[in-house]
């Protein structure tokens, strides 16, 4: 059936039958088991970190869910979820057991491989579970994150360094932009995504962490719903085939 209804898709190279292939057998219940074969033979270039900037007022918790578990599958371990409203900041219990649903059912028997973490870039969440039964485990960090975390983590951020200028003026005699990476990562600690994509119609960053993205790549999807599997891997392609010339 599946073979079927994709029989009349060109296959104009040996990269696009590989495509093909592996978007019917992302149709599969089990496909997401296999997860180290999908790292190595698809993608060679990964982001450590992907963000999300969801800029949609209908927001669907079991999309995002599916991207939390995909990024894990294909070996990508921080995740950041970012809406200006903080409304999945404050209802991250749901999201958190909706994703937990989402990895038992993709990964079945190797669900207890994975551990996802919640955090809102300071300390955990306190409803994370942690399984603990001899075999190895890997993490999936997600941070939740609002329009609190942007600019006025670099309020405050300001405000330490003011602080600490007080009682040791000398610090600001040679003081450059690198060493205030410091003070931000002091009140919000999250690695800086190389990947970020955003979901709405809104071609703006709405205010997301605007320190953290000076080499990210950014990308635009019209929204999150029913994203597929097939379009999240399309990312990922993308990605690969960026230079990134880090400003030189």
């Amino acid at each position: 059936m599946v073979l079927a209804q994709f029989s009349l898709m060109p296959v104009r190279s040996t990269k696009d039958l590989c495509l093909f292939i592996q978007h019917c057998m992302s149709l599969l219940p089990g496909f997401l088991q296999v997860k180290d074969p999908v790292k190595q033979a698809w993608f060679k270039k990964l982001p450590s970190h992907l963000g999300i900037i969801i800029c949609e007022d209908r927001i669907s918790f079991n999309d995002i869910s599916n991207l939390i578990i995909w990024s894990f599958c294909v070996g990508i371990h921080h995740v950041s979820i970012y809406d200006s409203t903080g409304f999945i900041k404050s209802n991250g219990n749901q999201l958190y057991r909706e994703a937990n649903l989402r990895k038992d059912s993709y990964l079945q028997k190797k669900a207890n491989s994975l551990n996802i973490i919640f955090s809102d870039g300071k300390v955990p969440y306190l409803y994370n579970t942690f399984i603990k039964n001899g075999h190895k485990t890997e993490d999936v960090n997600v941070y939740l994150l609002s329009h609190e975390d942007g600019k006025q983590q670099i309020v405050k951020a300001a405000k330490m360094l003011c602080k600490d200028a007080r009682w040791k003026p000398e610090i600001l005699e040679d003081f450059y932009a690198h060493q205030f990476e410091h003070y931000i990562k002091g009140t919000l600690d999250v690695p800086d995504p190389e990947l970020l994509v955003l979901f709405g119609k809104t071609s703006a960053l709405i205010g997301y962490l605007p320190w953290h993205i000076r080499l990210s790549e950014i990308m635009f999807q019209t929204t999150h719903h029913n994203f597929s599997f097939d379009e999240f891997q399309s990312l990922l392609c993308h990605y690969n085939k960026c230079e990134q010339r880090f400003g030189k």
